[in-house]
């Protein structure tokens, strides 16, 4: 170790202590500096803690009340769910309380400032709010929101703000909600303790009155405060912030006690910042090849990006945007909207884009939006931007990607002209077409023919998909079927075919087809087939009828010659010993009958007028209940004829009366014989009134059914086995020859009575 000597001092001591002197001097004003720079260092600091901490304190009370203001409004529906609701709003705002101490009371208050409903379940407890406790309430009534009132007096002599949220129905004030807010117990529960040990914090008003405090006692004097507006509530309140500390204390010496300190501190963290150089290379070293890596990722992409400050002012693009507008970058970073790549005639839309991607409105789906080329050359591009933020979250700027959808929008318009097109010949078809999921029937498509024609039948749901025959047409591919939803008024006819639709996922064709009119042409044709086939029979047995009248008119005229001659060769001993002579005439009489029956059959058919005479109907009634009286005993059956007592006179034909009459008879005893009636009766009841003449035949069988009713008089309808279904429609032929009127009722007793009315001599065609 080398020893270097100090040499000998030149100067005397004198000096020397002068120089220790000043230099002592020098210090005691270094100190004396760094005393006034480290109390004013001190001060400051002081007022700057004291202010950051009120901004704290303002900021966390503004946050609370803001929650506060959140909580009310999500409780307002609940005052529109009727009790239930209500039973909500009243455990909601006691859950509020119990949080939040400083309030004193949250009521629902309607629009005339009578208290609905309080926390304690009070409905209608009939208190009425004015003056400052309802100034919260008017203005959120004025302005629809929520809003806080100017501070009051309450009853126990402490200052209270209310805060008012509106409750709006269809844009309307109905009623609000009211939360009273205790301006001492805010202070009290919501200033924290290490704020509270180290100042005063008091809320004063514009003329400095203390209105509340954390504590009763007297702010410290000459201390440092300071004070920042109270908002919300507002309205000229200030939180005010009093420092306990007065002097600096022990800050002085203990500073100079650590000022070694620090220089020994100082030379380790000159070593430390050694090493944190050589890290920071290091860490420089790996970011520069970050970057360099990052670039080159950048720079194969296809998708231009760009990023922008907050004001639209491009900082950054890659290759891939470069290429895409034909601008080199150093043209394009500065640059501000309007943007050289904009065209010029779209620059109000693409204005209104940017201005919505500053104002941070960003469509999920991106923008489409025309840029222009450097040789104008225009294209399409879809763009996307995202918020930039730094690494502290704080945002600086916007960072969008684009890429060209020129090619793409134009394969998309063309397949979209495509689509319209056979849209438009679906569309026109007059055949309803609809496509149905395979699997649940949903309605994938349907034609407006397809709706016009379910709307006929459906017009709650214009597309119902729940067509008929598609659950049973499963297994098969093909189906066809005709339908009528409207009880025959309509009929359509559909037809299923299974189809592969979208994603190659199965699928039913059905088309329906409106077939009312071609089933009304195919009934009328039926109709008219049917008449064809009636009247052919009617013709038909018109000329047998005819023919078998002309035949029999000879054998029976025989029949009566034969009979007239024997009378005459006979003795007139034997004659009338054996009462032979009876039997002939009666055979004549019966003979002639039949002529006259076919003379009159034959002349009915021919369409010949009826040989028409004025007789007693009551004599023509005779003849058919004697003639009919053989038949109802052979069955059994009970024949009355009760007559009018009337005598009358009839222009008509007996013989085809006495037929009708007859008919008539037998298909009551026959109906009550197939019954099997145990007490078969036919009554025959005549009647003479002013103009017309009535039969009635009634019987005790069961009567028609509704359905043998409709079709009674139909051609070649009969009940009977060996029925032609004839004699009835001629019965009331014949009766309408006459000009008179045939019907048939039923009977209180279950049977049926056939009935017909001849007009009396004199009153022909007066009917």
């Amino acid at each position: 170790m080398r020893i270097i000597d100090t040499p000998p001092l030149k100067s005397s001591p004198r000096r020397l202590w002068l120089g220790v002197a000043l230099t002592l001097a020098a210090l005691l004003a270094a100190l004396a500096g760094l005393y006034s720079v480290v109390y004013r260092d001190w001060v400051d600091e002081q007022r700057d803690s004291l202010v950051q901490e009120l901004l704290w304190l303002e900021q966390s009370l503004r946050l609370h009340l803001e929650g506060h203001q959140q909580t009310a409004e999500s409780m307002t529906p609940d005052l529109l769910g009727g009790d239930a609701g209500r039973r909500r709003f009243v455990a909601a705002a006691n859950l509020l309380r119990r949080e939040s101490r400083e309030i004193a009371e949250v009521q629902w208050v309607d629009g005339r400032g009578q208290v609905l409903l309080d926390t304690n379940g009070v409905v209608n407890g009939g208190q009425q709010l004015g003056g400052s406790s309802y100034d919260a309430l008017w203005r959120a009534e004025r302005l629809k929101r929520p809003v806080f009132g100017v501070p009051y007096r309450a009853a126990d002599g402490k200052y209270r703000f209310d805060l008012a949220v509106p409750v709006l129905v269809h844009g309307r004030y109905q009623s609000g909600v009211r939360i009273v807010y205790d301006m001492a117990g805010l202070l009290h529960h919501q200033v924290p303790w290490w704020i509270a040990s180290q100042y005063h914090i008091s809320v004063v008003d514009l003329e400095g009155r203390t209105l509340a405090s954390k504590f009763e006692q007297t702010p410290p004097q000459n201390t440092l405060f300071h004070q920042i507006s109270f908002d919300p509530p507002g309205y000229g309140l200030s939180l005010r912030a009093v420092s306990y500390r007065a002097g600096v204390g022990l800050a002085l010496p203990v500073l100079s006690s650590f000022i070694g300190l620090l220089t020994l501190a100082l030379l380790y963290s000159l070593w430390r910042i050694r090493g944190h150089v050589r890290e920071r290379a290091q860490a420089e070293k790996a970011l520069q090849h970050e970057m360099i890596l990052r670039q080159a990722i950048e720079n194969s992409m296809k998708s231009g990006l760009l990023a922008l400050d907050l004001r639209g002012r491009i900082v950054h693009v890659n290759r891939a945007f470069c290429e895409l507008t034909g601008l080199e970058a150093a043209e394009l970073v500065g640059q501000s909207p309007p943007y050289s790549f904009w065209p010029q005639d779209e620059a109000s839309l693409l204005q209104a884009a940017m201005q919505a991607v500053l104002n941070g409105e960003l469509p999920e789906h991106g923008f489409e939006l025309p840029f222009c080329h450097r040789d104008g050359e225009r294209f399409e591009v879809r763009f996307y931007a995202t918020p930039l933020r730094g690494n502290d979250g704080r945002h600086t700027g916007w960072v969008a990607s684009l890429y060209d959808i020129t090619e793409l929008k134009k394969k998309r318009l063309a397949l979209n002209y495509s689509h319209q097109r056979f849209l438009s010949v679906l569309n026109g078809l007059d055949v309803g077409l609809c496509v149905t999921d395979g699997a649940s029937s949903q309605l994938l498509y349907a034609n407006p023919a397809f709706a016009e024609m379910w709307a006929q039948f459906e017009p709650a749901g214009l597309y119902c998909p729940m067509l008929p025959g598609l659950a049973g047409a499963a297994p098969a591919d093909r189906v066809s079927l005709e339908f009528s939803p409207d009880h025959d008024e309509h009929w359509f006819q559909l037809q299923y075919r299974k189809i592969s639709w979208v994603n190659e996922e199965e699928a039913w064709l059905a088309m329906l087809v409106d077939v009312t009119e071609q089933r009304q042409r195919d009934e009328r044709a039926r109709t008219q087939d049917e008449r064809f086939q009636t009247t052919s029979r009617l013709i038909a047995m018109g000329e047998m009828a005819s023919s078998l009248a002309h035949e029999l008119n000879q054998p029976l005229t025989a029949i009566s010659t034969y009979a007239a001659g024997v009378s005459r060769r006979l003795p007139e001993a034997v004659q009338q010993q054996h009462g032979v002579q009876e039997a002939i005439q009666a055979i004549v009489q019966q003979a002639r009958r039949a002529g006259q029956i076919v003379n009159s059959i034959r002349a009915f058919v021919k369409k010949h007028a009826p040989q028409l005479e004025n007789a007693d109907p009551d004599l023509a009634v005779s003849r058919a209940h004697a003639l009919a009286l053989p038949l109802a005993e052979k069955y059994g059956a009970q024949l009355l004829w009760e007559p009018g007592g009337k005598p009358v006179t009839v222009q008509m034909d007996p013989v085809l009366i006495e037929q009708v009459l007859l008919n008539l008879i037998k298909n009551a005893v026959e109906a009550m014989r197939e019954a099997d009636v145990r007490r078969p009766l036919v009554a025959i009841r005549t009647e003479a009134g002013e103009r017309f003449w009535r039969v009635e035949v009634s019987d005790s069988g069961p009567g028609l059914a509704q359905e043998v009713k409709d079709n009674l008089f139909t051609p070649f309808y009969s009940t009977k086995p060996d029925g032609m279904g004839i004699g009835l429609n001629i019965c009331r032929s014949i009766v309408e020859f006459h000009h008179g009127e045939f019907g048939v009722n039923d009977t209180l007793a279950g049977g049926c009575v056939f009935w017909f009315t001849l007009p009396l001599s004199g009153h022909n065609g007066a009917q």
